[in-house]
């Protein structure tokens, strides 16, 4: 124990880089530095699609803890033909600019204003290539979390690259989205009332990155595992994944690259990893002080498949089946719940507007 606590003061939790698919999902993709310093972290995602777009800000810990997050600051969108546009902060402390896409040619930057210091990335443009993402999955039985096997859902895409000299960049991130009913009791009123649904929103597997240079490469396809997780009572109902395809400049592809050789050699929470990883933003008029995280502009794609109960080759049992002579005190809360159900997830009753089966 008392070793344990040695290493753990050792490690920093540095960043939580938040993506968002059109599904406006927070995911954290954390990893650990060898310092003491309380550092500046900023991410910020701007594409090309027509939705809610996001910087965070935060500040890393020491021993491991969640990092802080900043409420004060001031950011805007700058493009490179004069235009700036401010992002609103939310309670939840994500800077957020609705209902905005970037267009295909121009350049954008941030700047970020916190206590005096003024923090600027660098102008990206906007990729002008995407390639053709051809999705599937398979359940299968293998080791995953345990050396033992284990039922696994796994999701594959066949990337195809548009016939083009130019260089492109890829990384995918991918998303559940599940259909879970409420037990309807009819004891509990007249006419009983009959719950609506939760729709359940989850990132598949977020500390796994999946990146892809298609500028060095004479092949035009590609397959890669783009994310995996257990098979559990979530596949009893249609079983949605939404595949959201980045299109990045070279810049963006080496940090991501370099993340991932972070995660890939930190063996266990418990082992150094390489030094800290910095990307595209610097304080203006400090450029000594470290500021970690990066400002990258998409091009986007998303693709969407989805399950049935027919498809899982497991046996799933319903953990909420009604029996008439059940009590209502019976069922557990989950059954009852969305909140629940999505145990800390984001959910809603609202039926997305992608949700259709062929």
């Amino acid at each position: 124990m008392i070793s344990q606590t040695k290493k753990s003061v050792r490690l920093i939790l540095v960043f939580s880089v938040y993506f968002l698919l059109p599904f406006s999902c927070i995911e954290k993709l954390d990893y650990f530095i060898e310092s003491n310093e309380v550092q500046l972290v900023i991410y910020g995602l701007l594409t090309d699609t027509n939705e809610r777009q996001e910087v965070s800000i935060t500040r890393t810990s020491a021993m491991g803890l969640a990092p802080m997050e900043v409420l004060d600051a001031q950011v805007s969108l700058l493009t490179a033909s004069g235009d700036r546009l401010r992002y609103s902060s939310s309670i939840s402390g994500e800077y957020i600019l609705e209902g905005f896409a970037a267009k295909e040619g121009e350049s954008y930057a941030i700047e970020v204003i916190l206590e005096d210091k003024v923090y600027m990335s660098k102008y990206e443009k906007v990729p002008e290539l995407l390639a053709d993402d051809e999705i599937s999955f398979e359940f299968n039985k293998e080791p995953f979390r345990t050396e033992s096997p284990e039922s696994v859902f796994t999701v594959f895409t066949e990337a195809t690259l548009p016939n083009s000299a130019d260089p492109i960049y890829l990384r995918w991130m991918i998303e559940e989205t599940y259909f879970w009913p409420l037990v309807y009791l009819p004891g509990t009123g007249f006419p009983p009332p009959i719950p609506p649904p939760c729709f359940i929103s989850d990132v598949i597997e977020p500390n796994r990155l999946s990146l892809f240079d298609g500028s060095g490469t004479s092949t035009r396809k590609g397959n890669f595992v783009l994310g995996k997780r257990l098979v559990d009572n979530s596949f009893l109902y249609p079983f949605f994944v939404s595949v959201k395809q980045l299109s990045i400049n070279r810049e963006a592809y080496e940090y991501w690259e370099k993340i991932k050789t972070v995660i890939d050699n930190q063996g266990s929470l418990f082992d150094i990893p390489p030094a800290s990883v910095f990307g595209n933003i610097s304080n203006v008029e400090d450029p000594n002080e470290r500021v970690l995280g990066y400002f990258e502009v998409a091009k986007t794609k998303v693709t969407r498949i989805y399950t049935t109960r027919a498809d899982v080759p497991f046996n799933l049992v319903d953990p909420c089946q009604y029996f008439p002579n059940k009590s209502e005190d019976s069922y557990a809360p989950e059954c009852k719940s969305c909140e629940a159900r999505a145990e800390g997830r984001r959910w809603t009753n609202d039926v997305p507007d992608w949700w259709k089966f062929d």
